[in-house]
């Protein structure tokens, strides 16, 4: 008889057959290497979490007290202070405001402690100071570069001047040169608060006086060099920057458009105008309209030459102005006697009576 078609019959395997066996026990030896192996790993973890505290005392005590390492390690007297810096500031200026003792060894220097010293003078902006063995201290700075200046009246009535970062720190100034002081304008219109510790507290609105000021000695170089002071009088309330030139009297700038659109109407309207002088000319209101005021003959700022640089270091002052509007416009708050020789400039910043903390 003929098997059915279609139907397959599979071969079977003895492997397909259920077998039920125990799983071979582990032996005495086989224990034993297992529990080894854990014992191991157990040692090995704890002398990593061992090393890893010695390591973190170590350098909390190097950072924090480096007097107790210096007597077990040997380290040689400090012999060379290196400094690196991006500005003005020298190696002498850090030696005599460190004013380490003579003869200290590098691993007996309290580094926090040192670099609060220099942080202290509000001409650094920052300052990294590192060991290099066997014997030399290597500081790193980096400096507040100016971009205003002042003239305050200390308490006994003598000015004294002063330079402004664009973060509104207000410092006296070393090494700069003098060409560079003469070259900045005077600031007026702001009262220094000054500090229980010393020195002043920020001045406000810097910043955007420095975006003005960059923005105008990159495209109008020429127009720059005339601005001889930047009144903050209106800023806080109006939010407007006065310029004084030596030939015009008022420049208001405003936060309405960017700088750059103020300063190309401002060479514009000069360019439009160069045949009459200008007392004011508004650009605070917008490109669609800029007022213009022009000069009578008696109130027109004369042109005169740039004032000669403050001594190196030096700054001028604030707005509080005691002689002509015209005068001050056309000289940056400084006026010539009649030897030709640049008197001081005619207005003195205000301080404020009560001090921060």
């Amino acid at each position: 008889m003929n098997k059915p078609a279609g139907l397959v019959f599979s071969a079977r395997s003895w492997r397909d057959i259920p077998q039920e066996v125990a799983p071979r026990s582990m032996s005495r030896e086989g224990r034993r290497r297992l529990t080894m192996g854990f014992v191991k790993a157990g040692f090995a973890l704890a002398a990593v979490a061992c090393l890893a505290w010695a390591g973190w005392e170590v350098v909390q005590l190097w950072r924090h007290d480096p007097m107790k390492l210096a007597a077990p390690v040997k380290s040689d007297p400090l012999r060379t202070i290196k400094l690196t810096t991006n500005g003005v500031l020298d190696e002498e200026w850090v030696v005599e405001k460190l004013a380490l003792p003579r003869g200290v060894a590098l691993m007996e220097l309290d580094l926090d402690a040192l670099q609060s010293h220099l942080l202290a003078d509000p001409q650094v902006r920052t300052a990294v100071l590192t060991r290099k063995f066997p014997d030399t201290l290597v500081v790193t700075l980096q400096e507040r570069s100016p971009v205003v200046r002042l003239r305050v009246a200390d308490r006994s009535g003598q000015p004294r001047d002063y330079l402004v970062a664009r973060d509104g720190m207000v410092f006296p100034g070393v090494n700069y040169a003098p060409e560079l002081v003469a070259a900045l304008p005077w600031l007026d219109g702001v009262t220094l608060a000054p500090l229980a510790r010393g020195g002043f507290a920020p001045v406000a609105g810097l910043e955007t006086v420095a975006d003005l000021l960059e923005t105008a000695q990159i495209n109008v170089p020429n127009l720059r060099r005339t601005w001889r002071v930047i009144g903050m009088d209106r800023f806080a309330s109006y939010g407007e920057i006065l310029v004084r030139t030596e030939h015009v009297r008022e420049i208001v700038f405003g936060l309405r458009d960017d700088f750059f659109t103020q300063v190309a109407l401002l060479d514009a309207v000069l360019s439009e105008t160069r045949e009459r002088p200008v007392g004011m000319i508004n650009l605070s209101l917008g490109k669609k309209q800029v007022p213009v005021l022009f000069a009578t003959e008696e109130t027109a700022p004369a042109t005169r030459p740039t004032p000669s640089a403050s001594p190196a270091g030096a700054a001028g002052a604030r707005a509080v102005p005691q002689g002509t509007g015209a005068g001050m416009a056309a000289t940056g708050g400084a006026a010539k006697n009649s030897t030709g020789a640049v008197k001081a400039p005619r207005f003195t910043v205000s301080i404020s009576s009560n001090p921060d903390s």
